[in-house]
């Protein structure tokens, strides 16, 4: 079934090549699609080798520990990398870059998802943990999900208002997101590059962006902020080996060179412990962690 797949297809692929924090040990089989088809071929193949199944979009907001992913990895960065656009809504693939359909629909005067700039992911990765910025999370804007089941068949799911939290979208299990359409609103290209060159000037004086990282790490905890709290515990700036809690954003862990998940981690551990002894908070990873 691997042989019947026209994408790529390689074995012990180091996952530092494909995460944004440039962090990973190995994946035991890497399949780059080409297509659905493809997808499909790869899910027949784990079903029947009982191999578990993980997904990589753009590889950001992803820590991998440094044994790397056991089973089948699938990486749909590239893959369905096409919207169309028509009337007032978009239907993406999963791997079209968030940021690029964010452009192609301001040239069309498609607007309304100005708010999601900025952040680096594909459609599929944005879907998977609902992303977004205090203003609104991109479930804000789905009116369908397209995905695959674990047998290969097309399926179609209507989000309700519980489909999407915070930082989490409840897929159905074991569905392969393919991609979703959007509701978008129509604006003026100008009034959208606008809004848009505001918002990324913003983010580019708040956040560590020239150094590799995965983004936000903690999720904000019920009436308070993640990175005040991390700052207020005296860990801005901390440091263990390439690794390092910003200076710029202390809800960003960002990898100096030479970094490790387990040196990633060993802050996300003393972060944790500080925030509970100092605030009696609890902080939640925003970041999803796999691997071994």
């Amino acid at each position: 079934m691997l042989g019947e797949i026209r994408g790529e297809v390689r074995f012990k692929e180091p996952l530092s090549f494909h995460t944004s924090l440039r962090i990973g040990g190995p994946a035991d089989i890497f399949v780059v699609p080409q297509d659905v088809d493809d997808i499909r071929h790869a899910l027949k193949f784990a079903e029947r080798e009982q191999l578990p199944v993980s997904v990589i979009g753009g590889g950001n907001n992803l820590l991998v520990r440094d044994r790397g992913v056991r089973g089948v990895m699938l990486r749909l960065e590239g893959c369905l990398g096409r919207a169309e656009y028509s009337g007032e809504e978009a239907l993406a693939g999963a791997g079209v870059s968030l940021s690029a359909l964010i452009r192609e629909a301001a040239a069309v005067n498609l607007g309304g998802i100005e708010c999601l700039v900025g952040i680096p992911a594909t459609i599929g990765g944005a879907l998977a943990m609902n992303a977004g910025t205090p203003d609104g999370g991109i479930g804000d804007f789905i009116s369908a999900v397209y995905f695959l089941h674990p047998d290969g068949t097309l399926g179609e799911f209507k989000p309700s208002a519980a489909s999407f939290t915070y930082r989490a979208f409840h897929a159905p299990v074991g569905a392969v997101l393919i991609g979703c359409r959007l509701r978008l609103t129509r604006r003026p290209m100008a009034d959208i590059q606008k809004e848009l060159r505001q918002r990324l000037k913003q983010k580019k004086s708040t956040q560590p962006l020239a150094l590799a990282s995965a983004g936000c790490v903690w999720k904000n905890p019920a009436g308070d902020v993640a990175a005040r709290l991390v700052e207020k515990s005296g860990l801005k700036g901390k440091r263990l080996n390439g690794a390092e809690i910003s200076s710029k954003h202390a809800n960003f862990i960002v990898n100096r060179g030479g970094a490790t998940a387990a040196d990633i981690l060993a802050l996300m551990d003393l972060t944790r412990e500080r925030v509970r002894a100092q605030f009696g908070v609890t902080l939640e990873p925003e970041i999803r962690i796999v691997g071994e």
